[in-house]
């Protein structure tokens, strides 16, 4: 690494749209062994005249791509518009985009002024010579297991041993503005609680194809996170066989096109892959995805649409009812805590220095926030247009409860309230992440808070995984004590308790398909999930 932390690059290029030829790289500069064929499309997806500016992240070969694009006015000649983007590839060994967003501002600048005369390349040349991999005075790459972390930013990077993140917050560090985990909380605003159901289709290694207009960054954003937080923690990795390791994270390939077609095509890895794209054609050919998520343009001023999920046999995927009690509670933690790190704030600023009480310490503590509801507003986020509504079974099964507890069935509701509680509660380090900003500058402040939630929603998710793999273990060997040496039983019966414990709905065909898949995927078996309810001399009555 070399230039404060900023990854070398192998190659650096100027693409332009000519009026005869169409896309061109009209400049390039690259190692020997690199090959540039196609970096045209890949830097200008369909449907980027449509923005003034983007980011564009790709993968090349063994290379993360980044590409900045901009938009000036020109003649009626050149339909009152021309454009250009200026792109850079960057070693792989440095994480799932090789940390090529730090790269990102400097290309901005580079393609404002190119935009306005494409032919003098000479701070091209300056960023070539600056950063190029094979530079003399660049120091050593990083140590191999640095390169595994910088996956995340300083305050994702993951302990070995825990499901946690850190809280090294760097609100200062050079280019983590442009960081995709900061894009967390518009994630969360977006996804709602369809962001599980989305969770759930990575950890099983579906091929993932977004399909939304540009901004790409936003959606290249999605893949990055995505990947993150669908990845095996490393707590939970010696439960799963040595040959299940390509499991351990799906492959972002992030903005691919119709060129990509053939690889999208030909991809057979177990890991399977997740990508954007604006070219609509690709959303027609269910043969290369597994889930198509379309997602809804964002339009200010607009009523909020949500995305629609949808699997390559037509299914239309939404959330369920456990998702949404799940996403409301996430939000309402995700409230409290910064509500409460207001009034921290605001305590020290009014020098109030005293030594605070035990009974207040916990204001600092994750579990703390879950003892406080919601307000409405919070409450209504999970709008009910994406989640699937209550079944007749469940329905019928709650009545019955309350029947026969003479209406005191509160407490096996609350066991699974409790349960996804506990996913929240002592998240790490919180108390490092509620030491709010020196100053009240609102760029600042907001680069914290996504910090923060990035921070949170990482860990959240890598507990998550790691309740249902071990889950997922534990019944596979409580199966394998229970039956004779040497013998392997067809299908390995998961209850419906054993279900709920993975933080899934028993009552949902889409969550019990998903235990047999997961149980097929990780460990190699067949599941028979039992079938909830109640069962009165024999007879199963809901």
């Amino acid at each position: 690494m070399e230039h404060n932390g900023t990854p070398p690059i192998a190659a650096v290029f100027l693409v332009i749209f000519d009026q005869k030829v169409g896309y061109t790289v009209a400049w390039k500069r690259a190692l020997a062994d690199i090959e540039l064929d196609g970096v045209e499309y890949k830097t200008l997806p369909s449907g980027l005249h449509g923005v003034k500016s983007d980011l564009v992240y790709f993968i090349q070969g063994q290379h993360a791509g980044v590409s900045a694009f901009a938009q000036g006015v020109a003649d009626a000649r050149h339909r009152n518009a021309s454009f250009v983007a200026v792109g850079a590839l960057v070693p792989l060994d440095h994480g799932k985009l090789g940390r090529s967003w730090l790269h990102a501002a400097e290309l901005r600048e580079l393609a404002k002024g190119l935009v306005k005369n494409t032919s003098d390349t000479r701070a091209l040349e300056l960023f070539w010579k600056k950063h190029r991999q094979d530079n003399g005075n660049q120091k050593g790459s990083a140590s191999s297991a640095t390169q595994h972390r910088d996956s995340l930013p300083a305050g994702l990077k993951r302990k070995r041993g825990s499901f946690d993140a850190t809280t090294e917050l760097k609100l200062d560090a050079e280019g983590a503005i442009d960081h995709p985990a900061l894009y967390m909380p518009a994630l969360l605003d977006a996804f709602g609680p369809l962001l599980f159901p989305l969770y759930r289709a990575a950890l099983l290694r579906k091929r993932i194809l977004l399909l939304g207009s540009p901004p790409v960054q936003l959606n290249c954003n999605v893949v990055y996170i995505l990947s993150v937080l669908s990845s095996i923690p490393h707590p939970v990795n010696d439960l799963l066989q040595p040959d299940t390791e390509p499991l351990f994270r799906t492959q972002p390939l992030f903005s691919v096109g119709i060129p990509d077609i053939p690889v999208l095509s030909s991809h057979s890895s177990k890991s399977g892959w997740l990508a954007t794209t604006t070219d609509d054609i690709l959303g027609e050919k269910p043969q290369l995805w597994d889930l198509l998520v379309e997602l809804a343009p964002g339009v200010e001023g607009a009523k909020r649409r949500w995305p629609r999920f949808r699997t390559s046999d037509g299914k239309v995927v939404k959330a369920t009812q456990r998702d949404l009690r799940r996403y409301r509670l996430l939000r309402g933690a995700l409230k409290r805590m910064r509500l409460a790190r207001k009034r921290y704030r605001d305590d020290e600023d009014n020098d109030l220095d005293e030594d605070e009480d035990d009974d207040e310490a916990p204001l600092m503590r994750s579990s703390t926030f879950l003892k406080d509801s919601a307000d409405p507003e919070e409450m209504q986020s999970g709008d009910n247009e994406v989640v699937e509504p209550v079944s007749w079974t469940a329905a019928a099964y709650d009545s019955f409860m309350w029947w026969a507890s003479a209406g005191e069935q509160d407490a096996w509701e609350k066991e699974e309230i409790h349960a996804d509680q506990e996913l929240l509660m002592d998240l790490p380090a919180i108390q490092d992440a509620m030491v709010a900003p020196s100053s009240d500058d609102e760029e600042e402040n907001k680069l914290f808070r996504a910090q923060e939630v990035a921070t949170v929603l990482t860990a959240y998710f890598h507990r998550l995984t790691g309740s249902i793999i071990q889950t997922l273990a534990d019944i596979v060997q409580e199966a394998d004590d229970e039956t004779e040496e040497g013998i392997e039983e067809d299908a390995i019966v998961v209850t419906a308790d054993e279900v709920k414990k993975m933080g899934l709905d028993a009552w949902n065909e889409n969550d019990v398909e998903f235990v047999r898949q997961a149980m097929r995927l990780y460990f190699g078996r067949e599941a028979a999930v039992a079938e909830g309810g109640v069962r009165m001399c024999g007879m199963r009555v809901c």
